[in-house]
């Protein structure tokens, strides 16, 4: 495993620039800088659940199951940490425009492309010869169970949407930034409600909450975005200060992560703004990494397909490194596959209509 992990630093460090004194990376935060950061943990991420199909042991496997202990759920904290930027981001600009666009389009869309994903499992689950009944598969429809399939993150996304649609919808008649901030608080107590809930609904499984809070973590960030930069980036003194106060109180949440959630909770926080903050100084431009960082949810949702087949073919048992590498290079290819056949399908069904169109060109013409 450390020759993947070894790939993957390699890529990283010979593609990035780190900013001179008292200089920052402003675009730290912007759609091609969160991609390349995205492509780092979407390569984690496959080899994390590749991990769990075989055996690892010796000195080549070692570092990395140290590296991938340390790192625990956080491989996915990045992505719902951009998620609730992005979108408030997009709510800051467009308002209601882009509230309105949720049930519309974004809700319904994330679940056509997640249960378009479950029929693919679904025809492997039947011809690996598993059991697959009615309650199973209605089910995995709406995110709740799997088929092997990663579930719980498409059911968090898509019950954050609700609620960030319920909270803002008066922003319709109520846009002021102030405004704002009461419906943040509301997406982020309504997401602790969620996670209340699965810690006793899906007891034994942490995956499925303890993450969650990082959503609206980065709407928030979105919030305070112009505060933040203006003390972050005042210069390297305040900046390193602030910085080493994280890594402080990172290292002591981290230790005591397994003691209380929210201890866990606080971790999670920490590492992600460490890493926001790295980001801040060291700028990444990879196009294999931009590639990986725009293909999350495809390689994400059907990473498990050629893993549950090479498995089942034995691969995993006599070949590891092999059924690593081959599954890698697989669930890519699908990934590719996939957003094409649902980016065309996404653009028959919401495609917008030639008036609604016409006016969109007129308004960004004048």
């Amino acid at each position: 495993m450390i020759f993947f992990v070894l790939f993957l630093l390699l890529t990283v460090f010979s593609c990035s620039q780190y900013s001179k004194k008292n200089e920052f990376n402003t675009e730290y935060i912007s759609r091609d800088s969160t991609n390349y950061i995205k492509g780092i943990f979407v390569f984690l991420i496959l080899l994390s659940h590749a991990k769990g199909y075989v055996e690892l042991g010796g000195i080549y496997d070692e570092p990395y199951s140290k590296m991938q202990g340390h790192l625990n759920q956080m491989v996915v904290a990045m992505f719902l940490f951009y998620s609730g930027f992005g979108m408030m981001e997009q709510i800051k600009k467009r308002g209601f425009d882009y509230i309105k666009t949720i049930p519309k389009k974004r809700f319904p869309n994330l679940l056509l492309n997640f249960d378009i994903a479950v029929l693919l499992y679904a025809v492997l689950w039947v011809a690996m010869k598993k059991k697959l009944t009615v309650k199973l598969f209605v089910l995995s429809l709406v995110a709740w169970e799997g088929m092997g399939n990663s579930a719980w993150y498409i059911f968090v996304t898509l019950a954050i949407y609700i609620f960030i649609f319920v909270s803002f919808f008066a922003v319709k008649w109520f846009n002021k930034k102030w405004h704002s901030f009461i419906y943040l608080a509301a997406v982020t107590a309504l997401t602790v409600v969620l996670v209340s809930s699965l810690m006793r609904l899906k007891a034994g499984q942490p995956w499925w909450y303890n993450t969650a809070i990082l959503f609206p973590l980065g709407m928030w960030y979105s919030y305070f975005k112009n505060p933040i930069e203006k003390l972050l980036m005042k210069n390297d003194i305040t900046f390193y200060s602030v910085f080493a106060l994280i890594v402080t109180a990172y290292c002591y949440s981290f230790l005591h992560r397994w003691d209380r959630f929210m201890l866990y909770t606080v971790w999670a926080i920490l590492f992600t703004l460490g890493i926001t903050m790295i980001t801040m100084k060291v700028k990444i431009e990879s196009n294999l990494l931009k590639w990986l960082g725009e293909h999350i949810f495809s390689i994400y949702i059907l990473q498990r397909i050629p893993m549950l087949i090479l498995s089942y073919l034995g691969v995993a048992t006599r070949h590891k490194y092999i059924f690593i590498l081959v599954s890698i290079i697989i669930s890519c290819a699908l990934a590719e596959i996939f957003d094409v056949f649902t980016g065309k399908l996404s653009k028959a069904i919401w495609k917008p209509k030639k008036a609604e169109l016409s006016k969109k060109i007129s308004l960004m013409k004048n």
